[in-house]
């Protein structure tokens, strides 16, 4: 692919979470501090929420890294969970115990017998939830009811929710109002700010083997940062799309127009450069293009300042 071109040693802007590429960017790190501070205050249960692509997943693969060797964890990336048997039997695979057979009861006890042996063992046991706003009322009630869990006057386990903020909707129902009183600890993640979502893109550049200065102009980074709106994902998918097209153009390095083609290839273009899309100058291999006049003339995407991040 691109990654000969522009000196890569491999794809810089992931397409799933990779912890290995994990950038600390100030709100990022805050959550994760107010987590692990959970943790160490014991509490039951713990939530983290944000919009889609603002990076919980990733900071859930975080929070499993940096826990202690005292600390034992189960993450589930998917809670599409048909019942409370789905959900031990998700538990139970990611700890490595059996889980293929055996009623709902069965299952819950063979869980809940795992977790109480590591608790008078000294062993913490924490259960980080993905997609958490899928779970049902039953379900969340269940994961409740676990976070109470204690042995000898310390808790068994602690549950830790990566949620969209539907969840905090849910939690409205009377239904769930114990859960709703025991979630003390809630920290939300929000999309990175233009500056941070700069430094994001040159840290995975970076990260990938490459010099920035030499893949990407001053221009290209911050229409990329600004029409992302700074949420991660969107930026790693604009990152991505922008060194497709540059490669695809043949050219020695991604400007503000080809990465404002990457962004209208995502449907994240401005209505302000219709009219500039209609340019007839177009570059062989990349369509729609839009003149570099265009993109700094627009007000949405006009550089902030002189800008000094790629030395």
């Amino acid at each position: 692919m691109y990654e000969t071109r522009f000196g890569l040693t491999r794809r810089p802007f992931p397409a799933t979470p990779d912890d290995a590429l994990y950038y600390p960017a100030t709100g990022h790190e805050a959550a994760l501090a107010t987590l692990l501070r959970s943790i160490d205050d014991e509490e039951g249960m713990a939530l983290l929420s944000g919009a889609p692509g603002t990076g919980k997943t990733l900071l859930g693969y975080c929070l499993s890294e940096r826990l202690g060797p005292e600390m034992v964890s189960a993450f589930l990336p998917n809670s599409h969970l048909a019942d409370r048997s789905a959900l031990f039997q998700a538990f139970l695979y990611d700890l490595n115990l059996p889980y293929e057979e055996g009623s709902e009861q069965v299952l819950r006890l063979r869980l809940t017998d795992y977790l109480l042996k590591n608790c008078g063992a000294d062993q913490r046991s924490i259960l980080i939830v993905d997609e958490a706003q899928h779970l049902s009322v039953d379900l969340l009630e269940e994961l409740r009811l676990l976070g109470n869990l204690e042995a000898g006057g310390k808790k068994a386990v602690q549950v830790i929710l990566l949620a969209q903020p539907a969840l905090l909707q849910k939690l409205a129902d009377p239904q769930l109002a114990s859960l709703h009183q025991r979630l003390m600890v809630r920290s939300q993640v929000e999309p990175l700010g233009v500056e941070e979502a700069l430094d994001y893109l040159l840290h995975h550049l970076r990260q990938a083997g490459g010099s920035p200065e030499t893949i990407i102009d001053e221009a290209g980074l911050e229409v990329l940062a600004r029409g992302t709106r700074g949420v991660p994902r969107l930026l790693n998918q604009a990152g991505h799309q922008a060194l497709l097209l540059a490669h695809a153009a043949d050219l020695s390095i991604v400007d503000a127009e080809a990465a404002l083609e990457a962004l209208a290839h995502l449907g994240l273009e401005t209505d302000d450069n219709d009219e500039a899309r209609d340019d007839p100058g177009a570059r062989g291999g990349v369509s729609s293009p839009v003149t570099s006049a265009a993109v700094l003339s627009d007000p949405g995407l006009r550089l902030a300042e002189p800008t000094r991040r790629l030395a």
